[in-house]
């Protein structure tokens, strides 16, 4: 719902009313004014002036629009933790943003600060990734220079049946790259679920690769294995078959 007031709640609130995923919680409360308006100066409260106005409701609560509250993060978060909030906003089944109009919150706010890092953030978003694990899983494969991977890739056998959906996936070289979050570890059916699963994907050629937060602290080992997989099916010997059952032919 759009309704045109004079105040929001902006930055780390709105962001937190919207159910963005944020690295730490500001317990201050972040209010933006129409310019030029008076911002709050009350303690607890971090006063701002906006130009280029607009707000939504969240219940009966005002707050910026969800390309602005990302805006504004830019000037609070490091780019990652802005990659994984615009993912957030951009995903799902009724996304509250996409690219275009993060775009133009961008265009529209010249010389604002943290523009500079909006716009590095921007060029990492993209639709597909389901947690915030994911998206710093994808930051750390393309910052260490790896191919970019699929998301969500649908695995099917050869009879066209759906086997799994793989995380991050790199279909060329058989890979699956699948974050696991703690329910994986803690909840003994979604455990025995994971086994059954890789065991299917395995059986079909694909080499899986499980990723814990652990693993993106300290993510030199993970990047080593994956260009290592990669590498190794590139310059791996390409094996020519004849007829229908995929008998060797000699050469």
């Amino acid at each position: 719902m759009h309704r045109k007031l004079d105040f929001a709640f902006s930055h780390t609130t709105a962001a937190t009313l919207y159910g963005l995923p944020l690295p730490r919680v500001d317990e201050r409360i972040h209010v933006t004014v129409r310019a030029p308006g008076r911002a709050p100066a009350v303690r607890g409260f971090v006063g701002h002036k906006l130009t280029q106005w607009e707000t939504w409701m969240i219940g009966e609560l005002p707050v910026t629009t969800p390309e602005q509250t990302w805006l504004d993060l830019a000037q609070l978060l490091h780019r990652d933790a802005l990659v994984v909030a615009g993912d957030f906003l951009v995903g799902g089944d009724s996304p509250l943003a996409d690219r275009i109009s993060l775009a133009r919150a961008i265009a529209a706010a010249p010389g604002r600060r943290g523009v500079g890092r909006a716009k590095e953030a921007l060029e990492s978003i993209r639709i597909g990734s389901e947690s915030p694990g994911e998206s710093r899983l994808r930051l750390v494969l393309a910052d260490a220079g790896l191919p970019a991977p699929v998301l969500n890739h649908e695995l099917r056998d050869r009879s066209g049946v759906f086997v799994a959906r793989i995380d991050l996936a790199y279909p060329h070289s058989r890979i699956a790259v699948e974050y696991e979050g703690d329910i994986h570890r803690v909840d003994r059916q979604t455990w025995q679920k994971d086994i059954r699963r890789r065991e299917r994907v395995e059986d079909l050629g694909w080499r899986m690769i499980r990723v814990t937060a652990n693993d993106l602290h300290s993510p030199a080992v993970l990047i080593q294995r994956v260009r290592r997989l990669i590498e190794g099916h590139l310059n791996a010997p390409k094996t020519r078959f004849l007829g229908r059952l995929g008998a060797p032919r000699r050469q």
